[in-house]
Order: structure tokens, then C-alpha cells, then sequence
């Protein structure tokens, strides 16, 4: 079963870091909920019933949000995905309490519910990035070692994403400015 979890996380992997190259806001999250599936399995391999409801809950609360954004509604819109998920997550954290490392895992719902709210890709990376940081902690206490590779790729793709299409352009913006003021 370990094995089988890791070659499973491993796909997802593979579907999450190439979202992360997508300019927009709907294809990173779409691609995250396409891998979502795959790291659903993986837990489940690993028998880390907490990992997989909260998979869970990302690839329902994702799928949610990429619909709200097809049909232009309006922000208040998102307000029933984030009760969804601390609704179904709380309880389940409850029941599943293993160690405070569980926490982690409540914080990175936390911070993607909230940080993919935004319109804005470069918040969604932001979060992305400090999702990953919390999950590559809890998965290295599972003993969740392609998972923890999985997270640190994840961040240091994110992190190249950020910089491509975040920092280079406002350097650049920052430079055009300035020749252009002189």
C-alpha cells in the first residue's frame, strides 16, 4: 500500500506542478483539483484518513470555486465553499486528533480556502506556497516521503511561477518607469 500511495501522489504530482505555469486563476486551481484526486488515494494508501477529507474537501471546495468564477458571480458567492469545508473539517479533525502536527493540516485549509478567494494569481500563490510549507511538516510526521518531495516541488515551482509572472514584470515595469521619468 505504501508503495502503491507514493506512485499515486507521485501522478498527482505531476498534474499539480504543471498548473502551477498557468497564468490564470482558473487553470491553477483547476489543475489542482484534477491532482486532488490522485492525493485523496494517496492518503488513503497511507491511512492518513485526516490527509484524505481534506484533499477531499480542497477538490470540492476548488471544483466550487472554479464554477463561481465560470458563472461571474458575486464574491459573497464564496461564502458557502468556506463554511462547507471547516463544517466537514472540523469534526473530522476532532475524531482523526492524532498530535498537534494535525493542526497543520486545519491551517493549510485555512490558508487555501481563504487565499484562493482572491482574484488576484499572485495571493493564490502566496497561499500555494505556504499550503505547501505546512503539508511538506505533515507529511514528513506521516512518514509521507514522495508527499514531502511532492510539496517541496511544489513550492519551489510556485516559487518560479511568482517570479516569472509577478516579480520579473514589476522590476521591469519598475525600470521602464524609471528610464522613462529621466
Amino acid at each position: 500500500m505504501y508503495i502503491t500511495s507514493q506512485i499515486i501522489v507521485f501522478i498527482g504530482l505531476i498534474i499539480d506542478l504543471g498548473g502551477r505555469f498557468f497564468k490564470s486563476k482558473k487553470m491553477v486551481v483547476l489543475s489542482n483539483v484534477i491532482a486532488s484526486l490522485f492525493f485523496v488515494v494517496s492518503y488513503i494508501f497511507l491511512q492518513s484518513w485526516l490527509g484524505a477529507v481534506a484533499n477531499t474537501l480542497n477538490l470540492v471546495r476548488n471544483a466550487w470555486y472554479v464554477h463561481i468564477e465560470e458563472k461571474q458571480k458575486p464574491h459573497k458567492a464564496y461564502w458557502g465553499p468556506v463554511l462547507m469545508v471547516f463544517a466537514c473539517f472540523i469534526p473530522i479533525l476532532i475524531l482523526c486528533w492524532n498530535s498537534a502536527l494535525d493542526l497543520f493540516v486545519l491551517f493549510s485549509l485555512c490558508i487555501t480556502t481563504f487565499g484562493f478567494l482572491f482574484s488576484n494569481v499572485l495571493y493564490v500563490r502566496i497561499a500555494i506556497i505556504m499550503n505547501g510549507l505546512l503539508w511538506a511538516v505533515y507529511n514528513f510526521s506521516i512518514q509521507g516521503y514522495v508527499n514531502l518531495i511532492c510539496d517541496i516541488s511544489s513550492i519551489m515551482i510556485t516559487l518560479i511561477s511568482l517570479i516569472m509572472y509577478h516579480v520579473i514584470p514589476a522590476i521591469r515595469k519598475q525600470q521602464d518607469h524609471a528610464t522613462s521619468s529621466t
